[in-house]
């Protein structure tokens, strides 16, 4: 039996929930940090287009869910993962105080 590619695929509400979760640090980020007024533009560049990153890779897992389910936790986990290293760099610069 064939299956149809373009059919619409049922996404459960706790993916909602996981996606949604996910991406809570990402969205909030540039408004909780203070490296979003610093005077070095790439450091403000990233800042800003951290949130971006989030919403694409949410939009992605939501996407990915029904057809290609392991690309879906693939994207939740590198976006986890650079929630974790984007955390890490801003608080170790702002000890430095190198983007300033």
């Amino acid at each position: 039996m064939a299956t149809d590619n373009n059919a619409p695929h049922i996404v459960p509400w706790w993916i909602y929930l996981i996606i949604i979760v996910c991406m809570i640090p990402g969205l909030s980020y540039p408004l909780l940090s203070t490296l979003a007024a610093s005077t070095d533009a790439t450091v403000r560049g990233l800042t800003w287009f951290y949130p971006v990153y989030t919403l694409v890779s949410g939009l992605l897992a939501w996407m990915c869910y029904g057809r290609r389910t392991l690309l879906t936790w693939i994207l939740l986990a590198m976006l986890i993962l650079s929630h974790i290293s984007f955390y890490y760099m801003a608080f170790t610069l702002q000890q430095v105080n190198i983007y300033r």
